[in-house]
């Protein structure tokens, strides 16, 4: 009992920190420093992690994202490397220019939208544009169909704007 209180008085405090994000309040448990993004879907609570992959401090700006899973379900916590066929169908990425610093990157499962992988202040930071806004990416949420989990229904972008900070959605149609 002493630890619920504890969690209902601390995880409004850690949400107000700057540069935290969670979709549920049980999220924070899989936070990292490293952390630009993650996917969530309407499938199961696993999460494909997309943290920055630093080398000596620098962004790798060949390979600029460490993709991964993380159990929320029957192996709580457990991290696990993408498969072939998820990196090549799914959830990989391309580089499709580097600069100074940064990197822009495409996912493979949907080319269209730019990611840039910067540094902003102290930290990285994911900058797209979502719903027609410059914004910093938070998280995706895959929403695919209960019959056939292969199918796509939406995909909602959720982040905050650059300039003024709110938070701002987008859903992509399938």
């Amino acid at each position: 009992m002493k630890l619920k209180r504890l969690v209902c008085y601390i995880l409004p405090l850690l949400l107000t920190i700057p540069g935290l994000k969670a979709t549920g309040p049980e999220d924070n448990l899989y936070l990292t420093p490293q952390r630009l993004f993650h996917i969530s879907r309407s499938v199961n609570r696993n999460l494909v992690c997309y943290d920055v992959n630093l080398v000596n401090g620098k962004l790798d700006t060949r390979k600029p994202l460490n993709v991964y899973w993380v159990n929320r379900e029957e192996r709580m916590g457990e991290k696990e490397g993408l498969s072939f066929f998820q990196r090549k169908m799914a959830y990989g990425y391309k580089v499709v220019s580097e600069g100074n610093n940064s990197s822009t990157v495409t996912l493979t499962a949907y080319s269209k939208r730019r990611l840039e992988v910067c540094r902003q202040g102290t930290r990285y930071v994911c900058r797209t544009t979502i719903n027609g806004k410059p914004a910093i990416l938070n998280y995706l949420y895959v929403k695919t169909d209960e019959h056939n989990p292969l199918s796509v229904d939406y995909v909602e972008l959720h982040g905050r704007t650059t300039d003024t900070k709110e938070n701002v959605t987008e859903r992509i149609m399938n």
